[in-house]
């Protein structure tokens, strides 16, 4: 076991779950937390302070970590013990933002590919280096859409002016979901959001658990960077 702390760049839905991920401030690397009590993720209380207070994103708080538990989808995931999280501050020193902006990728491939999934069986044949990005979107806009008497939540983007493709994927940040949740469906520019000039906006992708074959790609985490 051993004592880690991380900023949080993601917790997001997952199964009805949480995923909670970030870059450890030790190892400068990403990682995911998975608890006990849910395959592949952790319950909702699993993903809070002892206060119940959700780990929100852009917090540095500090965790007791078990053994590895990443697969070929997966590298990142690590099992975390039932103490509870310790929140530590808020990220918002230079030195913060100097360790994440290692982690900017500039594109124009996300998650080594321009598709917005990958299938299970390229996965297993082909273990993924990574499955969580930290990218700095451009021309971004959201969609809300209706299906089947079903609101579906979109993020529209770029990574590079390099490629032009633009990515299509599902949105499972709670907190920005609430958010959109006051819009009616319709595209909508990310200025929207705000009056003036929005805040530098980075976005956690992150690869699903396999659904019907495939590992989908999601925006699991919107970080709108402090100043």
């Amino acid at each position: 076991m051993r004592t880690d702390r991380i900023v949080c760049l993601a917790n997001s839905y997952k199964h009805g779950n949480r995923c909670v991920a970030g870059i450890s401030l030790f190892t400068k690397q990403w990682v995911r937390l998975i608890g006990r009590q849910a395959i592949g993720c952790l319950t909702v209380k699993e993903s809070c302070y002892a206060d119940r207070r959700p780990a929100a994103l852009l917090d540095i708080f500090e965790a007791e970590l078990d053994e590895n538990c990443g697969t070929s989808c997966h590298p990142e995931d690590v099992h975390v013990t039932p103490k509870p999280w310790r929140l530590i501050r808020r990220f918002d020193e230079q030195i913060d933002l100097e360790c994440i902006s290692k982690h900017i990728s500039r594109g124009p491939f996300l998650l080594e590919g321009f598709d917005d999934r990958v299938s299970v069986a390229k996965a297993i044949a082909v273990p993924r280096k990574r499955s969580l990005e930290l990218i700095e979107p451009e021309d971004l806009w959201w969609w809300i859409r209706e299906d089947k008497g079903k609101r579906r939540n979109r993020a529209l983007f770029r990574v590079s002016h390099e490629k032009r493709v633009r990515y299509d994927l599902a949105v499972t940040d709670p907190a920005w979901l609430d958010q959109l949740n006051f819009l009616t469906a319709g595209i909508y520019p990310h200025t929207l959001f705000h009056r003036n000039k929005p805040p530098r906006t980075l976005l956690t992708v992150s690869l699903s658990e396999p659904f019907e074959g495939f590992h989908y790609k999601l925006v699991a985490g919107v970080v709108a960077l402090p100043g």
